[in-house]
């Protein structure tokens, strides 16, 4: 699965590149963001593009905490195929991480795209109630595929004209939704090593993103 991504972008940056009409939540530049943390995503409320945040991740005992959804069983399931017509946000990036395996050892690498520096992931979402009525939004991320021959999943990406009509709360049609989401060559990426040590949740900074040496980004196991 994608389980793993950075967002690097400053605020006046995000704001620009998205259109974002308001920002509801705090926001901070990202390098290590992994799954049930509260991440940044884009949704329409009224008329208004809005920067919020969720949980990625979904909660209740049928969603399994699942962070990814997959492109290719997304209409099996009914919940899936409601939060695809009534509840869609994107997710914004600057790049995704993977671990490759070489025998015994395993190294991450950081995937970006060749021309945006920030891009974005088509996302559908949720709302869970607990026993107490606590809302809790939650999201998971639209995939396809499996990311330059590992067991990562790869991030589906929406253009500019794909983004208004993915936010648009009046279309609900499922052909033109699916027409949407279509994977990028991997050409489309360049991916490099980066510190083994993002696989630690607590290390949360510019650290991340270095580019290293291929042979100091190998970690025994």
């Amino acid at each position: 699965m994608c389980n793993r991504y950075s967002l690097t972008a400053e605020l006046s940056e995000l704001t620009e590149d998205f259109r974002i009409d308001r920002v509801h939540v705090p926001y901070l530049r990202r390098y290590n963001i992994a799954p049930t943390q509260q991440i940044p995503i884009i949704q329409q409320i009224g008329e208004e593009r809005c920067l919020n945040q969720q949980r990625w991740g979904l909660m209740p005992y049928w969603g399994k905490s699942s962070v990814n959804a997959s492109l290719d069983t997304l209409g099996d399931k009914t919940y899936l195929r409601s939060m695809l017509t009534k509840k869609r946000c994107i997710v914004p990036c600057s790049g995704f991480y993977i671990w490759r395996q070489e025998g015994k050892s395993r190294s991450a690498w950081r995937a970006v795209h060749r021309r945006k520096s920030t891009f974005a992931m088509p996302g559908i979402y949720d709302l869970w109630l607990d026993s107490e009525k606590n809302e809790f939004p939650m999201c998971t991320l639209i995939t396809r595929g499996s990311a330059f021959e590992t067991e990562h999943r790869l991030p589906l990406i929406l253009d500019e004209a794909s983004i208004d009509v993915w936010l648009d709360p009046k279309e609900t049609r499922t052909d033109v939704l699916y027409a949407l989401l279509q994977s990028l060559p991997e050409s489309e990426f360049r991916i490099y090593p980066v510190t083994p040590l993002i696989e630690s949740v607590a290390l949360e900074t510019p650290d991340c993103i270095a580019e290293l040496n291929p042979a100091l980004s190998l970690v025994k196991i």
